[in-house]
Formats: C-alpha cells, structure tokens, sequence
C-alpha cells in the first residue's frame, strides 16, 4: 500500500440514461487506494469524461468536459455512516466513479444566451420559439 493503477471505464450504460447527457467519451480514471485502518480504504481519484449535455432550453448540444480529483472512503465495517460498505472481497469503484461524475454535471444545461437576460425577462414564462405556435393549442 498504496496501490495506484490507471483505467478506461465506458460508462455509457450507467450514464445515458440520464435526460440530459446526449453521449460521452471514455471515462480515464487514475486511482490510489490507501489502507485507512483494518478493511477500511482510501481511494483517490482523478477522473476525465467528456460529456455532451442537451441545453434545457433549446436543446441543441452543448460540450461539457469533467477533469476533476475525488476521494471515497469504503469499508467493511457497517457502522461507518460516511463510507461506502465493501459488500464482497474485491473492492468495486465504479459506482462511486459513477456518482462523482453526476455531482460533477451541471444540474441544468441552457446556453448563455437566455442566462444573459435581464433578471426580470427571466422571471417571465419564457417560450421556446420551437414551440410557440403550440402554445395556442392550449
């Protein structure tokens, strides 16, 4: 210990189900695990994604790259509250790759133009031009 090792995850099937991430690339993921005490560890994580999200308002394509260092404490021991439980004999990082990613992606996605506007036309019902001649229908 420590033990480092570097990875290429495809986190399409975790990832795509999400509304809003249109696709990505390859997750690189390198890692360091540090023994924190008995059957307790440390990982450390630098992960890089490249993601596409869809704007929340016009929906168009927006590029959105994650470069970021994490770190997830996992044991055994069912006591501790603030790690993750190592459930069988190897220690499996994906889903915690997984959730840094998520807590990483913008909530909503909308393109500077419309974030640009006075506070007050943002407070306003805004219409996708799109879909305005809908709006009628109602």
């Amino acid at each position: 210990m420590p033990y480092s090792y570097d990875e290429v995850l495809d986190l399409s099937d975790e990832l795509l189900g999400f509304e809003d991430i249109i696709r990505l690339s390859l997750c690189n993921v390198s890692t360091t695990i540090k023994e924190r005490g008995e059957e307790t560890y440390l990982c450390e994580f630098h992960i890089t994604v490249d993601l596409v999200l869809s704007d929340s308002v016009t929906l168009k394509e927006i590029p959105y790259k994650i470069d970021v260092n994490s770190s997830e404490v996992f044991t055994k021991d069912e006591n501790n509250e603030d790690a993750t439980i190592i459930e069988k004999e190897t220690l499996d990082t994906k889903e915690a790759i997984v959730t840094i990613i998520l807590s990483e992606k913008p909530m909503t996605t909308s393109l500077s133009e419309y974030e640009d506007q006075p506070s007050e036309e943002k407070d306003e019902e805004y219409v996708n031009p799109a879909f305005a001649s809908l709006k009628d229908l109602l």
